[in-house]
């Protein structure tokens, strides 16, 4: 069984093939099935936004905004959009340079067994940008982009595959669950039963940042999911975010994400209708309430 390609299923926006890599970016329509079917070459897709769920003989996926996909193998498969349709980025790989990205063991065992969310989000987003980038360097930084995308992805793995990351994980739905306003240091530590800055530092070992840095991560994601909504303006977006002002949110935006809240809300913003009503997606965790 082959990848479904009828344009009854889905509608391709944007492609770029080369000798190793081809990746599209593609709508799908709310509450649509997409059957069961397989892809040739391995592949990971990037949810731009919206959600479905993808279902295979061992496991159902929830892939919802800003989550990553990593498909090793051929593997059957079939997928139910949800009721605001859903907007991915794929990456097909030719098998040659997927070995060579994934020498790591543990990259090949874990990954492909769920949807991977949070950090991982953010190197998966610039593949995305520089997929969208026209100019004579774009071919070198998407290899690059995807390159730094697998080593994140091999060190989610790592660190998920922890003892110690057990703790760390109850502190990080803590932490997400109270964006606005952000936790105090103390308070976090006091909820795992270890020294502050104790935590602080295995915090940083693990997740390659502090925690305060984790939280602007988190508001930004969030902020993603808001700026594609009719009717937002990003002066509001980012005050509902936690961020003092549009310069502030601006700037923090393009650091963490390498685009402006403007050229991602555009780019975004010409997808379907459909694909983009509802930009969120699911989200379980990380919601900012006012």
């Amino acid at each position: 069984m082959s990848e479904v390609t009828d344009p009854a299923f889905r509608q391709v926006h944007r492609t770029i093939e080369r000798q190793d890599i081809r990746a599209f970016e593609s709508s799908y329509r709310p509450g649509m099935s997409i059957p069961v079917h397989e892809h040739e070459r391995p592949f990971f897709t990037y949810v731009v936004c919206g959600d479905y769920l993808e279902e295979t003989e061992r496991r159902t996926r929830d892939c919802h905004r800003g989550t990553v996909v990593f498909h090793p193998r051929p593997e059957l498969h079939k997928n139910a959009v949800g009721p605001s349709g859903s907007t991915c980025f794929n990456v097909e790989i030719c098998a040659t340079l997927w070995s060579e990205l994934t020498t790591r063991e543990l990259l090949e065992a874990a990954i492909p067994d769920s949807a991977l969310s949070g950090e991982i989000e953010w190197p998966a987003f610039s593949v995305w940008r520089e997929f969208h980038q026209l100019d004579e360097t774009s071919p070198l930084a998407l290899d690059e982009a995807v390159g730094i995308l697998f080593a994140a992805a091999g060190d989610q793995s790592t660190r998920e595959s922890a003892l110690s990351a057990r703790r760390l994980s109850v502190v990080v739905e803590f932490i997400e669950q109270q964006l606005s306003p952000s936790p105090r240091l103390r308070e976090v530590a006091a909820l795992v039963g270890v020294h502050p800055m104790h935590l602080a530092k295995i915090f940083r070992r693990r997740y390659g940042c502090s925690m305060g840095e984790f939280v602007r991560r988190r508001r930004i994601a969030w902020a993603c999911s808001q700026l594609v909504v009719d009717g937002t303006t990003i002066s509001s977006v980012a005050m509902r975010s936690g961020f003092a002002d549009h310069a502030h949110f601006t700037r923090t935006f393009r650091r963490i994400t390498g685009c402006t809240p403007t050229w991602y809300r555009d780019h975004v913003r010409t997808l379907p209708r459909t694909s983009r009503r509802n930009a969120s997606g699911v989200q379980a965790r990380g919601q900012i309430d006012h």
